[in-house]
């Protein structure tokens, strides 16, 4: 048994507007596929099958205002209402009060108490390690979760040995980051690595920021491709999925992709996405961003 945990940023339910949202232009088969040929949208909410739920997760929290990654992440990832605690949505880094509750109460660091393995796949270019870990760099939420759990960050080194999957999935970049011996990777390849990675752990994260950047970049081809990565990325990873025995979890923390005419997140509910074992019942247990921790570590406390 595993569970795979997908954090893709900023992917919300959007209309059904090829125009303004990617989800409608890019090709997306895998997606599709999965869930009876259509794609998440403000029409297209719910859907349950032998072997995927789809279902519409809360990020406003009850808190006026455009939902922030800073505080959503931090709901993610502990189950504490973060905007209400603050008093407001905030981003894109956990807001100081924040980052005690990050370090004790996180997902990773709550599943190691249970004797739970956990691993997060990403791998990062090394001046990107260098600036969040250095003296002026503030640490994402889901990153300072890992690291407050005993965990190391991954970076190209990893990459080039496949212990770790590049951020951007494809690895298009590398050479311009300053690894040039860091090859590109077909989107399918590194799903299958991700697969092949989470065999060894109870848990296995992977986190997927450049959806977000995309939507903030308000380009069409961008955010096609972004989305298509994904698609690839789910193409491989559950080529080898044990339906009977894992479990995937998709999430975000708030909506912005699905909109590319606002340069802004949305307040748009965000797609919850869950694959395998036990779905339906898992699925029901969400209803906002708070519940997912909770609903993580239940599981595991009944296996």
């Amino acid at each position: 048994m595993a569970f795979y945990f997908i954090f893709w940023d900023g992917v919300g339910y959007g209309t059904r507007d090829p125009e303004r949202n990617p989800f409608f232009t890019a090709s997306l088969p895998t997606l599709r596929r999965l869930l009876g040929g259509n794609v998440p949208s403000l029409g297209f909410k719910r859907f349950t099958s032998d072997t995927v739920s789809l279902s519409p997760v809360n990020t406003t929290l009850r808190i006026p205002g455009l939902p922030q990654s800073g505080t959503g992440q931090t709901a993610i990832m502990t189950g504490l209402n973060a905007s209400k605690f603050v008093g407001k949505h905030f981003g894109p880094h956990p807001y100081s009060t924040l980052i005690p509750v990050i370090k004790e109460k996180n997902l990773f660091v709550r599943l190691q108490e249970m004797g739970k393995s956990c691993f997060f796949a990403n791998g990062y270019p090394q001046r990107y390690l260098d600036y969040i870990l250095g003296p002026k760099g503030r640490v994402p939420a889901i990153a300072l979760s890992y690291l407050s759990a005993g965990g190391r960050l991954n970076s190209h080194e990893q990459i080039k040995q496949r212990r770790a999957v590049s951020a951007d999935i494809a690895g298009s970049r590398w050479q311009e980051l300053g690894h040039p011996d860091v090859l590109p990777t077909p989107p399918a390849e590194a799903g299958a690595l991700f697969h092949q990675l989470g065999r060894e752990y109870d848990l296995t994260f992977f986190e997927y920021f450049v959806t977000d950047h995309a939507g903030h970049s308000q380009e069409m081809p961008l955010a096609v491709d972004m989305l298509e990565r994904m698609d690839g990325f789910l193409e491989g990873m559950l080529s080898s999925f044990d339906m009977e025995k894992d479990l995937l979890l998709m999430i975000s923390d708030h909506g912005n992709i699905e909109d590319l005419s606002v340069k802004t997140h949305t307040m748009n509910p965000v797609p919850l996405i869950v694959i395998g074992r036990s779905h339906p019942q898992f699925s029901s247990r969400i209803r906002d961003l708070t519940h997912i921790t909770p609903a993580v570590i239940s599981y595991f406390s009944t296996r």
